[in-house]
């Protein structure tokens, strides 16, 4: 078999360069932000960087908390991600919970970043924490006049940092980037790399996982290099992906998380995640729309049934809503 392959890392989801690549000024900006305790909002489309502008921070800067609220959405799971466990007492009120943070945020200067911060059903929870002195940072795709940004909340936000997508040319050095410290160099040329980024529409986070893919696809099938792989078999995963409603999207984050689930368990993951859950009915369709798109796979009857994610797809989203 051929090792196109040499490491792995550099295009896998979790994977945080020394530095982002066409986001330095932004960089710049949050980091100041962040050490002047400056209330942000970070907005941006699907893939323009906004999570690894925070991942980024939090390996440079002490004191930095990360929510995603996608996952977190109510308060009380919100206060139990950012309380120490030994100073969390199962069962407290959400009162009590927010008394005990005021507490540890008189002892440490606190940075909490709400990633997807429009899934919080209660998001009066961050008006809360900003009036006991815990800076915030909110991430998220709404634009700045959204409801979901009210007077409130807004006027203790003095600074936006707003992302663009990624031009074509961007997401190619990108690409080059990561492909030269995971490949061989004699796996590639700069043709499939641009076909991918022409493809993408400025989403690093499908580039680099498409790049993977076709990678492995490579190496299994013992080609020379990537050039000899079908792109247009791939490709279409990303339009799959661009394509999928809100719901579905959290959904397909849920099993992606833990490849394998059963229906029911993955149906309450689901309601307690999701800002405004649907009925069962509609579940049953979100999961037929992500079978038809090739995304997860049933096994076993109604009763018994378990959705897996398609293993070529478990890193295509990564955080296809983020990177």
């Amino acid at each position: 078999m051929s090792q196109i392959v040499i490491d792995p890392d550099p295009l896998s989801p979790s994977f945080l360069p020394e530095k982002l690549l066409h986001r330095e000024e932004e960089y710049k900006q949050l980091s100041g932000n962040i050490k002047n305790r400056i209330n942000t909002i970070i907005l941006g489309p699907i893939g323009s960087g906004k999570t690894a502008l925070i991942k980024l921070a939090m390996h440079d800067i002490k004191d930095l908390l990360y929510i995603d609220c996608l996952l977190y959405s109510t308060e009380y799971s919100v206060l139990k991600e950012i309380i120490p466990s030994n100073r969390f007492i199962v069962c407290r009120s959400n009162y009590e919970l927010f008394k005990e943070l005021q507490k540890i945020a008189k002892e440490r200067k606190l940075v909490v970043c709400f990633d997807n911060f429009t899934q919080l059903k209660n998001i009066d929870v961050i008006k809360k924490m900003m009036s006991i002195g815990i800076c915030i940072i909110l991430v998220g795709r709404v634009e700045r006049n959204s409801p979901s940004l009210n007077q409130n909340i807004l006027s203790n936000i003095p600074s936006f940092i707003r992302l663009h997508e990624y031009s074509v040319e961007q997401t190619l050095d990108i690409l080059k980037e990561r492909a030269k410290l995971a490949l061989n160099n004699w796996s590639y040329t700069e043709s499939p790399l641009r076909r991918i980024a022409e493809r993408v529409g400025g989403n690093i986070t499908l580039a680099v996982n498409v790049l993977r893919i076709a990678a492995l696809k490579a190496e299994s099938e013992n080609k020379k290099s990537i050039d000899e792989i079908d792109l247009n078999s791939l490709l279409p995963q990303v339009d799959c992906l661009d394509e999928l409603s809100n719901d579905e999207r959290i959904v397909f984050k849920i099993l992606s998380e833990h490849k394998s689930l059963p229906s029911n368990q993955l149906y309450t993951m689901y309601v307690q995640t999701a800002k405004y859950p649907k009925c069962e009915r509609s579940f049953r369709n979100y999961m037929e729309s992500l079978f038809s798109k090739g995304l997860v796979k049933a096994i076993g009857d109604k009763k018994g049934r378990v959705y897996e994610i398609v293993e070529s797809n478990a890193s295509v989203e990564g955080n296809a809503h983020e990177t």
